[in-house]
């Protein structure tokens, strides 16, 4: 049986049965890291005598969780990559650089950071590192949403651990690690998918991010009769080749009347509209697992000409392709 290290507490480190690396050497350490973590040191001691490093990972269902202790000082340089990047500190002290912000981490403050981010290590720093995919968390953000999502995802860095929600977010995560730690089998396994949806839906609604107003604003209430008669005209329209000219004819309103009235109401314009019509439509469609149906003929019958705008458009939205949706639904 492995004896993993045990904190200053007197109590085992988080994912204690997961312990996926761990030595008394830097040198070592430092190859672990570059190695195993696309990393690559700007510094570390040189000569140093014996370290207590150890890397414990737990690999979920979508995402990566790692518990990390250093144990000696180290700055590493992380590359570009599909993932964002949680660090929920556990003792010690460290701070992140990305290219917007510089975060110092520590017990009452996390860092939500892109792939590519400088990170030093100081003496005894300890910490959670949650790996998620941008993917995960847009198809997530567009199931709380309701709507499609267009454009990157993009979170500021700071993330105050102290606040209600960072409590409740920090208070997920160390529940989903005590939980890797002591249950197994399909039903533990069951858990574990289940607490990461809801770590993932914790950060989105945590952390503050370019798409937070689809979250917190009310929903469609009343608007002006261009935007009420634009909507209804699109809704039964949007598998019809439409362009903005049939919209504004439909409204009996002049264009730019339609255009200031969106803009004001909800914030986007009739086509956007239309975008997003079309896409939750070829979502249920895909979703429904029907044996016969194919891309193209979701694409064509939502008013998608091209294949592959229509995939483009859907995996920016959605965080995955019309055909991963269509395969995990038949199966």
């Amino acid at each position: 049986m492995i004896t993993e290290r045990i904190s200053k507490g007197g109590a085992s480190l988080p994912l204690a049965h997961h312990l996926s690396f761990k030595t008394s050497t830097v040198d070592e350490a430092i190859a672990f890291a570059e190695g195993r973590l696309a990393a690559t040191a700007l510094r570390a001691p040189i000569g140093a005598p014996a370290c207590d490093m150890r890397a414990n990972h737990c690999p979920l269902a979508e995402s990566d969780l790692w518990f990390c202790a250093y144990d000696f000082p180290v700055t590493l340089r992380f590359s570009e990559g599909a993932y964002l990047r949680l660090q929920v500190p556990w003792a010690g002290n460290g701070v992140t650089r990305t290219a917007n912000a510089d975060v110092a981490l520590a017990p009452a403050m996390a860092c939500i950071s892109s792939a590519d981010a400088t990170i030093d290590f100081h003496q005894d720093f300890q910490q959670f590192a949650w790996r998620v995919p941008v993917v995960t968390l847009t198809r997530k953000l567009a199931s709380l949403a309701g709507e499609a999502i267009t454009g990157p995802l993009r979170f500021d860095a700071p993330l105050d651990l102290q606040s209600p929600e960072g409590q409740t977010l920090k208070g997920i995560l160390v529940t989903l690690a005590n939980a890797a730690d002591h249950l197994s089998g399909p039903a533990g396994q069951l858990v574990l998918k289940e607490l990461e949806q809801a770590l993932v839906t914790a950060l989105l609604v945590t952390g503050r991010h370019n798409h937070r107003h689809r979250l917190e604003g009310p929903a469609q209430g009343i608007a002006p009769w261009q935007v009420r008669r634009a909507e209804e005209f699109i809704a039964a329209h949007a598998e019809e080749p439409l362009t903005i000219e049939d919209i504004v004819a439909a409204t009996g309103a002049s264009a730019r009347s339609v255009f200031r009235a969106f803009a004001q109401h909800r914030g986007y314009s009739p086509m956007e509209f239309l975008k997003r019509i079309r896409l939750q439509r070829a979502r249920r469609l895909a979703e429904s697992g029907t044996a016969a149906l194919t891309v193209t003929e979701i694409a064509l019958s939502c008013g998608y000409a091209d294949l592959s705008h229509f995939s483009k458009d859907f995996l920016a939205a959605f965080g995955e392709s019309p055909s991963a949706v269509l395969r995990r639904h038949r199966a």
